[in-house]
């Protein structure tokens, strides 16, 4: 039995026209989410997309086309090859679930499919390809998965007053600088130093030490946020803490939030078989879909 996560985000797509796209419009496009992106060796697209009421599931399907290693029997030490013809490759998935009122969308963590963090790029592509050979044309848009926040953190952080302090540490920042670009110009002057001490972990406190009425710039402190859950994927593997400490609302006692630690998370289960004939789309459909009615309490009474 494997256990796999399930990470939960918030869409908000807005057309550049003002003109209102709702993403299930894409979804249930057959003739849109049929189209398969090449992206180096891996072979992306949507499969076994089916509408439930409210809610909408799918899987992401991944082939990749790399060089494969080959099978040993283990009994006569014997080498061959697993068979790939050339239009073959190892298929993977991500099983997902979309509700089309709450706009909350869940989508399962694995290895070896389509991260999150290339999710947008996929739909973006999609649309490209779609647009070059229809006469009906979809219209320009900007989509954006929100890292969505466990309730209880999400209610502290709502709740909080003044923010007396931000809390990060950030692995190998040289890797950091790497991959940060100029549009979070914050992020790369604090791992720049690191990287140039060739120091292996960045541990950055900024503080507010003085009168309960100072906070420190909360625009600042959002942008990074943004910037971090737009791109988690790219950086999770660098990101260990990115906590805001400051008071609650009556200005009593100090609180703490971390946006690594408090995300929302659910888990499913299923067996994967070791040779297995197909992506199990029945088994992770409803396994999702079990993970969304255990926290559908807490999305249906999200503050925002």
């Amino acid at each position: 039995m494997s256990k796999k996560k399930i990470e939960v985000f918030r869409v908000r797509i807005k057309t550049l026209s003002g003109d209102v796209l709702n993403f299930e419009d894409l979804l249930l496009n057959s003739d849109l989410t049929s189209i398969s992106i090449k992206s180096g060796p891996k072979h992306t697209q949507f499969v076994f997309i089916e509408e439930k009421e409210d809610v909408i599931l799918g899987i992401v399907q991944s082939t990749k086309m790399n060089a494969t290693p080959p099978k040993n029997n283990i009994l006569t030490n014997q080498l061959s090859s697993l068979g790939l013809t050339e239009p073959e490759g190892l298929a993977y998935g991500n099983v997902f679930l979309y509700s089309k009122t709450s706009k909350f969308f869940l989508y399962e963590v694995t290895k070896d499919g389509l991260y999150m963090g290339q999710f947008d790029k996929h739909i973006y592509d999609i649309v490209h390809k779609y647009n070059e050979t229809n006469e009906y044309l979809i219209q320009s848009f900007d989509i954006r998965f929100d890292l969505v926040m466990n309730i209880d953190a999400m209610k502290k952080l709502l709740g909080m007053g003044s923010k007396k302090s931000v809390h990060m540490q950030f692995f190998a920042p040289q890797e950091i600088v790497k991959k940060v670009k100029n549009n979070q110009k914050s992020l790369k002057e604090i791992a720049k130093p690191g990287e140039e001490l060739g120091a292996e972990l960045i541990d950055v406190t900024y503080k507010i030490t003085s009168k309960k009425d100072k906070s420190l710039h909360t625009s600042k402190i959002n942008q990074m946020l943004e910037w971090i859950g737009n791109n988690y994927d790219l950086m999770k593997s660098n990101i260990r803490k990115f906590a805001i400490r400051g008071y609650e609302e009556d200005e009593s006692n100090i609180t703490e939030v971390d946006f690594i630690k408090d995300k929302m998370i659910e888990f499913i289960n299923y067996n994967e078989d070791k040779n297995m004939v197909d992506l199990k789309p029945t088994l992770r459909k409803q396994e999702i879909l079990s993970a969304y009615e255990r926290i559908k309490n807490d999305l249906d009474n999200y503050p925002i």
